[in-house]
């Protein structure tokens, strides 16, 4: 074994993925732990969430990399990565983008997967491109992750959603001070999201396509029956939920909408954290050798908040 991607201590690059297009594209891979000794030495690959990128994940890898080897990118439009090269960014695409990343850096399975909010729909479909997903992913980490019903029965009004509009969410909820990176690595992700930042990336357009196509690829993974075949049995997985209440109630107090409609508001909040709590267990279906974790200080990012926890459950897969 001589591959880079596979024994360098720390590496991070651009690379260039042929994915069937008229030109390459390019996709920002870091990886930080230890060698690969052996092919079949576990790897952990992360997945963002919508829109997000690989910095809201770095207090998590350098957690991680003493022990465990851990990829992390940016998809196609997002961060440092190139522009999208296709349109649309359904969760399918996507998930082929990420399957011949890792062919063109010959990374192999066996992968250990760590995944957040929508990036569970791209994960997920990334898994069904396995030839054998039991042989090739031997644990899975949901946290605050979304399923197939999820755009579907996790709605918030429309005249909430007005009211929303136009905050800034990361200080609206407290993520700008409640958090645990250094104030570079903070900064980093404020300069990002707020779009003062200067990369490679279209992230808009980008961003947009793949929120324009939650609902439809949520539905297209539902076509697979994965949580009923529980097709990663008997590996383990587990789902880590957080309180996305809680962000959701930081917005509204921050919206100034509270104070017109509190009863409405909780009643919103508690339908809201009941069904989101539902919904997360049905993932566990994917295996009989399942556990849910609940996040005790954190909102819908618990890689901010609490990447203890996550990095914690990870090694106690690994061991």
């Amino acid at each position: 074994m001589n591959n880079p991607w596979e024994l360098d201590h720390h590496r991070e690059q651009l690379v260039s993925v042929n994915i069937d297009a008229p030109q390459p594209q390019q996709l920002f891979l870091s990886v930080r732990g230890p060698p690969r000794t052996s092919p079949k030495q576990p790897v952990a690959i992360i997945e963002c969430g919508a829109a997000a990128t690989t910095r809201w994940w770095t207090v998590v890898q350098r957690l991680l990399c003493p022990t465990l080897r851990v990829y992390c990118y940016d998809r196609a439009g997002l961060g440092r990565s190139g522009h999208a090269v296709v349109f649309p960014r359904t969760a399918s695409s996507m998930a082929f983008e990420l399957e011949r990343l890792f062919k063109t850096v010959a990374v192999e399975p066996p992968f250990i997967l760590i995944t957040h909010s929508y990036g569970a729909i791209i994960t997920r479909e990334f898994l069904a491109r396995l030839p054998s997903p039991k042989q090739s992913v031997v644990g899975m980490l949901f946290v605050e992750s979304n399923q197939e019903k999820t755009h579907q029965e996790l709605l918030v009004s429309s005249h909430l959603s007005t009211s929303l509009s136009g905050l800034n969410s990361l200080v609206a909820t407290g993520l700008h001070e409640d958090h645990q990176y250094s104030e570079a690595e903070v900064e980093a992700i404020l300069n990002y999201e707020s779009g003062t930042t200067t990369n490679t990336s279209d992230k808009p357009s980008a961003a947009i396509s793949e929120l324009e196509n939650m609902e439809s690829s949520a539905r297209a993974l539902a076509d697979r029956e994965q949580l009923q075949k529980h097709i990663l049995s008997p590996n383990p997985i587990t789902v880590m939920r957080g309180d996305i209440t809680r962000d959701l109630r930081r917005l509204f107090k921050t919206s100034g909408v509270m104070h017109q409609g509190a009863e409405e508001i909780e009643l919103f909040l508690e339908h809201f954290a009941r069904v989101d709590r539902q919904l997360q267990r049905e993932i566990l279906q994917l295996s009989h050798s399942a556990r849910l974790v609940q996040a005790k200080k954190s909102g819908h990012h618990v890689e901010a908040t609490e990447p203890e926890l996550i990095a914690g459950e990870l090694l106690f897969k690994v061991k």
